[in-house]
């Protein structure tokens, strides 16, 4: 009795965790996607051959398998995929009032991502209303990552809907790959010199962007030329010695610019540094225009800098924010 017993309850206990294992997904999904939109091609009811479009972003890291949109009930159709952005191509179905497009060859999806998918070949339902979408990413078919709900989307028979997607565009340019500076401390003309470089954004990125630049160290062996100071928070005039540092010059204005640390101040000149600063920022597009930005890198020897060659290597990481 008492081993029929103890089997009994191993086997009640089995039971429990598999339907706690089973009904635990849906506390798994642990984010909020922001930004999160819907628009359709045609409002009108019953329409048909309607595409609808979704964008979101990601808040949560993860091996997105598919994403679910729902829709209003009465939608129907056999949609197909027009578009994936930010997300590997996969397949759609519609059933109900969910449409679930199925990743293909899933990949790790950083936080912060921003996703577009577009699908035609959808009917609108036949009632008229206001309606949201919830859409959602799952790391697998019941385990939702992230979640978040849509703004109203108005289907009548009264109205015409518009809808224009602008693409994201970010042009970013460099005009100066390499230089070589031939130095002479005995020779006023060849002891401090100074090469531009002109980096050039062009971007419709709404929220702006960050133009950061990074150094290794202008080194020989284990000698190097110290930084005109330790990063643009200590940027000041140019300092006496030998030394290795950068100013800049802005040209731009549409999105708010706005130059790093002091480097603003005509005449201040800053040191590059080997975690990387944020020299220039912008809250906007840039228009067509853009930004023009000159930066302006100055060594300037005397006799204790040993003599070798010095290399370097400059690093820009511009980050726009759609």
């Amino acid at each position: 009795m008492k081993g029929r017993l103890a089997s009994a309850l191993l086997g009640l206990t089995l039971v429990v965790g598999l339907v706690q294992l089973l009904s635990a997904p849906s506390a798994l999904a642990v984010g909020t996607l922001t930004n999160v939109s819907w628009a359709v091609s045609n409002n009108q009811v019953s329409a048909a051959s309607v595409q609808y479009t979704y964008n979101f972003k990601t808040a949560t890291s993860g091996l997105i398998t598919s994403v679910t949109m729902t829709v209003p009930s009465g939608t129907s159709g056999t949609p197909t995929v027009v578009q994936n952005v930010g997300i590997g191509a996969g397949t759609v179905a519609l059933a109900g009032t969910t449409i679930t497009y199925t990743v293909t060859t899933p990949a790790t999806i950083a936080a912060g991502i921003p996703i577009m998918l577009s699908f035609g070949g959808l009917t609108n339902a036949g009632t008229a209303g206001s309606y949201t979408s919830t859409v959602t990413t799952n790391i697998l078919t019941l385990i939702a990552l992230d979640s978040g709900t849509s703004g109203s989307v108005t289907f009548g028979s009264t109205n015409t809907a518009v809808t224009v997607n602008v693409a994201e565009s970010t042009v970013f340019s460099v005009d100066t790959t390499s230089f070589t500076l031939n130095m002479d401390p005995s020779l006023p003309a060849l002891a401090d010199q100074t090469k531009d470089v002109t980096l050039t954004v062009t971007s419709n990125a709404g929220n702006g962007y960050t133009l950061n630049v990074k150094d290794g160290g202008l080194t020989t062996g284990s000698k190097s030329i110290t930084p005109a100071s330790s990063g643009m928070a200590t940027a000041a005039a140019w300092p006496s010695g030998s030394h290795f540092g950068y100013a800049t010059t802005l040209t731009g204005s549409t999105g708010s610019p706005a130059l790093g640390g002091s480097l603003g101040t005509a005449g201040n000149y800053a040191g590059y540094t080997t975690s990387g600063q944020n020299v220039l920022t912008a809250t906007g597009a840039t228009g067509s225009s853009g930004h023009t930005l000159v930066m302006a890198n100055r060594v300037a020897i005397d006799y204790s800098a040993a003599a070798g060659t010095y290399t370097d290597t400059i690093t820009y990481t511009l980050t726009p924010s759609y």
